[in-house]
């Protein structure tokens, strides 16, 4: 589903930076690569693009590049980190918003993936077209919402202890993903609430007011 359009950036500007495991509205803006791998041996690791988030210059972006075969083939990021780990469940995150540009030639279907002791489990796809500019998308996280991968046995184990949180591209519910040829960038990576609560959350009146003040520092 797709996000009201300033609401990851509204999100980035309001949420608290983490410091130990998952918290409720952290966000990841790409200052730094703040953990996110994928793994080795891979010729194109994601990398930091600065002046090529949403807003331009200032604003970095995560830069995820599959080469289409062998190492790196595949167009996955992930992190192992505390900052991405721990009881999503429990702090309320039921949620991952997320504004996403696809540099490549052809459509991205994206999702984001988890394991833990019930192992790996993956959200509904959310299709990222080539060209189309950036896009804020919300992936929803609860455990009625994910499909079991790879014989997942329960995503509520999983999301109450999570090891590793995954973004990739992935046509079917498979956390491994599919050989491509593509670059997509990532940027205010957000930890949110119920998605109807995030609603009434981005309309509030002091959210509102920030989001008044963030449009007009923002567009010159």
């Amino acid at each position: 589903m797709n996000a009201a359009p300033l609401l990851a950036a509204v999100l980035a500007i309001t949420a608290p930076c983490a410091l130990g495991a998952v918290t409720l509205l952290q966000t990841e803006n790409f200052n730094t690569l703040g953990g996110w791998a994928s793994g080795s041996p891979n010729p194109n690791p994601p990398s930091i693009l600065a002046d090529s988030g949403p807003l331009g210059g200032g604003d970095s972006a995560l830069r995820v590049i599959a080469n289409g075969g062998g190492a790196g083939g595949r167009l996955v990021t992930f992190n192992r980190t505390t900052t991405w780990t721990g009881d999503f469940s429990g702090e309320g995150v039921d949620a991952i918003a997320a504004d996403l540009r696809n540099l490549g030639t052809s459509s991205l279907s994206v999702r984001i993936a988890f394991n833990g002791p019930g192992g790996w489990w993956i959200t509904a796809a959310e299709s990222v077209p080539a060209f189309a500019g950036w896009g804020s998308h919300l992936f929803d996280i609860r455990a009625t919402s994910l499909v079991a991968s790879d014989g997942a046995t329960s995503a509520a184990a999983t999301l109450a202890d999570v090891t590793e949180m995954r973004i990739l591209h992935a046509p079917n519910p498979d956390h491994t993903g599919v050989a491509l040829s593509s670059t997509m960038l990532i940027d205010n990576v957000t930890a949110v609430p119920e998605p109807s609560v995030l609603i009434l959350l981005a309309w509030s009146p002091l959210l509102l007011k920030r989001k008044r003040r963030f449009a007009k520092n923002a567009i010159p």
